[in-house]
């Protein structure tokens, strides 16, 4: 294409759209500043809301803290949580019988009944008495027990002279939990 304009009018032309294009980059500029800045004084506005929010509650906290009977509510819960701790400790060191009696039924064989079940809290000794067809099921029932237990247990040497219907007594082992 031929511009066939003087070149007065070219400069003309040129310097016009020069100022166009300044006009346009610096409105553009302006209001790209002029939102930025919107944007952060909004943001200002919200966190000092936020932190005034903060030391209203914290306010808050300390009074009620301060009050006497919060204080007193403090010192309850203690005692409570004292209390209960002990009563804890307490049910910790007990010792369960039904546990005791469901490992004692698994060490029983087959054809052995038990006829007493005496516990002794005082020195934790477990005792028994009862029927056994044979000698090799007492015998069993004493190993059966020393696995599960891992505690030594008493026979007395009366249970052994019988190799058949063996009425036992005083089968006995110390407990420890």
């Amino acid at each position: 294409m031929i511009n066939l304009l003087p070149p007065k009018y070219k400069a003309d032309l040129l310097l016009e759209e020069t100022k166009r294009l300044v006009i346009i980059l610096g409105s553009l500029f302006f209001i790209s500043l002029l939102s930025f800045s919107l944007i952060l004084f909004s943001i200002k506005i919200y966190l000092t809301s936020q932190v005034n929010a903060q030391k209203e509650f914290l306010d808050l906290q300390t009074q009620k803290k301060e009050t006497p009977e919060m204080g007193q509510l403090e010192n309850e819960a203690k005692a409570i949580n004292k209390k209960l701790s002990k009563l804890d400790n307490f049910y910790q060191k007990q010792i369960s019988l039904s546990e005791i009696m469901e490992k004692i039924n698994k060490a029983i064989p087959y054809n052995l009944y038990l006829n007493s079940f005496a516990y002794s809290k005082a020195d934790s000794k477990i005792n028994f008495a009862g029927h056994s067809p044979t000698r090799e099921d007492l015998v069993q029932f004493r190993k059966n027990l020393e696995e599960i237990f891992q505690q030594k247990v008493e026979v007395p040497p009366t249970n052994w002279v019988k190799a058949a219907n063996v009425d036992f007594t005083g089968v006995n082992f110390k407990f420890n939990k």
